[in-house]
């Protein structure tokens, strides 16, 4: 298993709490849809209680089974120390790169706008 300081303890665990409450919200929303497009709050007494009860306990079960389950736990501090040898580009060669792109993007739609036209163009003639 690979050493992963406190800190770095600390960005997992709350990544992954971050995610189960994405999760939590996700799920939420889903049955409310749901409930009213068959309008279950009206068959079923306290629908929105038992809807945010099964959100909660779902995504308090997937945070517990992400933590404590071993592969998981590995899998997340593998990709948490990766991650800290990554090295971000600075601001200038953000820029010259988004300028580049931005061109290149550009250049190759002229091309394809002058073959649409020239097909356009081509198909008219032929009618």
């Amino acid at each position: 298993m690979t050493a992963v300081s406190n800190d770095g303890r600390k960005w997992i665990n709350s990544s992954v709490a971050l995610v189960c409450m994405i999760l939590g919200f996700v799920l939420t929303k889903f049955f409310m849809q749901m409930g009213a497009w068959f309008d279950l709050e009206s068959k079923l007494k306290f629908y929105e209680a038992y809807v945010k009860g099964f959100s909660v306990v779902a995504s308090l079960t997937v945070f517990i089974y992400l933590i404590k389950n071993p592969k998981s736990s590995m899998f997340l501090n593998d990709v948490y120390a990766e991650m800290t040898k990554v090295a971000f580009p600075d601001k200038n060669q953000t820029v010259r790169h988004t300028i580049g792109i931005m061109i290149g993007v550009g250049i190759v739609g002229f091309i394809l706008g002058f073959f649409d036209f020239s097909a356009s163009y081509l198909l008219s003639i032929v009618q």
